[in-house]
């Protein structure tokens, strides 16, 4: 199922909806690849594209819930760490399994993608707005 971009997964960060709405169009991407029968290269670089884009989201986080002195923090990122775990094991397999495996895979990052960011991050965009009540600064990556 394609993640429907709406207003229930804007969280009102701008950094963190555009990074989250770039996540959401290629774990789209990906959907729409496997299920055209594109080549296993353009299978291959659409989920590394999304390897990457998670990775320096991530990261991004981070560097804002170390610069904000997020209380949330170690739950936040147990969160990321589990699904880089999976990520990681899906991304040394995408090229060898079958489609279908595929789809079953990108349908779990689908669902931890709109689960996390309606928890998870939800929680940590509140904290940004209205426990800090000021513009957090800006991590060097953003």
């Amino acid at each position: 199922m394609l993640i429907d971009w709406n207003d229930t997964l804007v969280l009102g960060d701008d950094r963190i909806d555009l990074e989250h709405r770039d996540m959401a169009a290629t774990i789209n991407r990906f959907l729409e690849v496997l299920e055209s029968g594109a080549s296993r290269d353009e299978i291959c670089d659409v989920a590394f594209t999304l390897g990457e884009q998670v990775t320096q989201h991530f990261n991004n986080e981070v560097e804002l819930m170390e610069a904000t002195d997020y209380p949330g923090a170690a739950a936040h990122q147990r969160e990321h760490k589990m699904l880089m775990g999976e990520l990681g094991t899906f991304l040394r397999r995408v090229g060898q399994e079958d489609d279908r495996e595929l789809l079953k895979v990108a349908g779990f990052i689908e669902s931890w993608f709109v689960t996390h960011v309606a928890t998870a991050d939800a929680k940590f965009v509140k904290f940004l707005t209205e426990e800090t009540q000021h513009e957090a600064p800006l991590p060097a990556s953003w």
